[in-house]
């Protein structure tokens, strides 16, 4: 049975469940746990559900009221104890497991109901096949796809591996409907995203989550970038909302030499505790490593990252992470549901715990403010403003601090952008102009460029920008026009679309552009070399390459 760090973000519409309601399912208690005066509040509760069902004014649906009892109750405990009904487990399951089953292919549901194929996945049963990103789905096994939800689509792309899958689709340039019968097949859910070379001595991979197969996939890619000429590395692990334990654990020991500790944990329970450490021989112990985190990263990444940061491996750039220190562990239930419930505190090489304050189910807002250091040269001078978080230290004596994330060595402020930009992205005036593009002529731009030659050479001019935003525009006033109201016409609120605040992320807006249609014309790498470009938290980590080296010295 995996440990595992799971999204705050994922786990936050779920309900929660506690070990002792069990008994009301039929499951097993672990006779470790002290049921204490448990029997007599199960009875209590029984009392209750019985009186409710048998003399309530209104007919009611006992299974819905009895989950919603177990939410309020789980609600006391964290934020991180779930339940999971039967129909969420099974989705949940592959997510971690790496794999489904399908057609290999990502789409998104325009706003006028078109399904429109986003990427078609390497090597899938789809691309063997010829999709193409672009590629608008019409039907489904002769059944059209009008009226259709994205769960709608999505359930009847996916099935067993080796069943056939017949799909319409209206391609550009083409006057009637393409036909192709697909045969579903084994399709892998992969956590790194992107992996290239940045120059002839610098890699990055962008690692998004820690599942199943994480370990392996980071391996391979670090192997692929040798053959390349990697010297020295920048780990993306921002916005990685967590995942399996034994996947950050092992990736960690990739970079750590000698039996080191790079994580251990604590409950209740003594049999859920356990100690983590490196093993030597491996064979990047010496690679000069920067490690980029966020608000959004959490748990996993913040056991990599803290490992990183205790011995004095890596420096870590960016913001702020999350906070999860928590451990959960899942149990089935024997209606096909399932609990995630918490366990165990883990705490990094140094003794500390970095879980962020909460109340039951809800996070203590407030607590990760931040303000911005440039400690280049100076590693030692990490600062911080909140003097009531723990203080630890690090291998060579830095302080570092617990309770409230992990502090980046080198804070970087993400980019941010003008409200009215923020306006026009919201009204999707950016992507219906990708999109429409790809769908028009992504087999054009395919032909005519290489992924190199787009990175280099693909440029959007001033003048296209400036069609698409007034186009951007003329949409967004459509829909702001005056609105009738009790017979009184009166102005409908209208965003802020200033051309000074346009200019000032013009630069950004172009960037955004070419890596989305770099995205959609070949895949993840272009896109992520296209967006670095003006990426200023990965621009720090690329000149702190050099205090990495220094850090990748002292393991020799």
């Amino acid at each position: 049975m995996k440990l595992s760090f799971y999204s705050p973000r994922r786990l936050a519409s779920m309900a929660v469940v506690l070990v002792v309601c069990g008994a009301l399912l039929g499951t097993r208690i672990e006779k470790a746990f002290s049921l204490d005066n448990a029997f007599e509040q199960i009875q209590k509760y029984s009392d209750v559900l019985n009186l409710v069902s048998k003399y309530y004014v209104d007919k009611i649906d006992i299974n819905a009221l009895n989950e919603a009892a177990i939410v309020g109750l789980l609600n006391k405990l964290d934020p991180h104890s779930v339940y999971m009904p039967p129909r969420n487990v099974k989705q949940s399951d592959e997510e971690f497991s790496g794999k489904f089953e399908g057609i290999g292919v990502q789409f998104v549901m325009t706003p006028d109901s078109i399904i429109l194929i986003e990427q078609v996945l390497p090597e899938g049963p789809s691309e063997k096949v010829g999709l193409l990103s672009g590629d608008k789905i019409i039907q489904i096994n002769n059944r059209p796809t009008k009226g259709f939800t994205e769960d709608s689509v999505r359930n009847n792309l996916r099935g067993p591996k080796g069943t056939k899958v017949n799909i319409s689709i209206a391609r550009a340039g083409s006057s009637e409907l393409l036909s192709f019968d697909i045969t579903r097949d084994v399709i892998p859910l992969v956590s790194v995203t992107s992996h290239f070379m940045v120059d002839n001595k610098t890699a990055y991979i962008a690692l998004t989550r820690f599942i199943a197969t994480s370990h392996e996939e980071m391996v391979k890619a670090l192997v692929d970038l040798r053959s390349q000429g990697m010297q020295r590395l920048v780990l993306d692990l921002r916005n990685n909302p967590g995942g399996y334990l034994e996947q950050a654990v092992e990736i960690a020991d990739e970079f750590l030499g000698g039996t080191k500790t790079i994580v251990y944990t604590k409950g209740r329970v003594s049999s859920f505790d356990e100690v983590n450490v490196s093993h030597p021989g491996q064979s990047y112990e010496k690679l000069p490593l920067v490690v980029l985190v966020s608000n959004g990263s959490a748990s996993a990444s913040e056991i990599f990252s803290g490992s990183m940061q205790d011995l004095d491996r890596a420096p870590i750039v960016g913001e702020n992470t999350f906070g999860k220190g928590l451990v959960q562990r899942q149990f089935q239930l024997s209606d096909g549901s399932a609990i995630r419930l918490t366990i165990s505190r883990y705490y990094t090489a140094s003794g500390r715990s970095i879980q962020r304050p909460y109340n039951g189910g809800k996070y203590v807002k407030g607590i990760q403010s931040e303000d911005e250091e440039d400690n280049f040269g100076h590693l030692n001078d990490v600062t911080d403003n909140d003097s009531s978080r723990p203080k630890f230290k690090t291998t060579s004596g830095r302080m570092i601090y617990g309770g409230g994330g992990i502090t980046p060595d080198f804070i970087v402020k993400s980019d941010t952008v003008t409200r009215t930009t923020i306006n026009l992205f919201a009204a999707s005036v950016f992507y219906d102009y990708t999109r429409d593009l790809v769908s028009d002529h992504g087999a054009e731009l395919h032909k005519n460029y290489t992924p190199d030659s787009f990175v280099k050479d693909y440029v959007v001019s001033d003048e296209t920008l400036n069609k698409i935003i007034d186009k951007g525009k003329a949409k967004i006033n459509s829909k702001h026009d005056s609105v009738t109201a009790n017979g009184v016409k009166m102005a409908a609120s209208k965003p802020k679309l200033d051309d000074k605040e346009i200019a000032l992320d013009k630069v950004f807006i172009k960037n955004w552009i070419r890596a989305d249609l770099g995205r959609q014309i070949f895949d993840a790498n272009v896109s992520a070399r296209i967006r670095i470009e003006t990426d200023k938290q990965f621009q720090k980590a690329f000149l702190l390459v050099s205090e990495a080296q220094k850090m990748a010295e002292l393991f020799k």
